[in-house]
């Protein structure tokens, strides 16, 4: 896999998932069938357990003040 350098912008995943590295960080991206996940993992050690990791659903994309109305 070769390195695509990214300016400061807006972008789009179209395969649901990426890799990218920041500082001495890897950073990967996934998109699943209930939201995204995000891993933080140390450059080279993405074989082990992430160092952080969030998500979030998209049941929290809802704005619930509309569906009262």
């Amino acid at each position: 896999m070769s390195d695509k350098a990214l300016e400061d912008s807006d972008y789009r995943l179209t395969d649901g998932a990426g890799w990218f590295a920041v500082k001495g960080f890897a950073i990967r991206i996934n998109s699943t069938d209930e939201g995204v996940v995000v891993d933080v993992y140390k450059n080279g050690a993405e074989m082990d357990a992430p160092i952080t990791s969030t998500y979030a659903f998209d049941s929290e994309l809802i704005d619930h003040d509309e569906e009262d109305e």
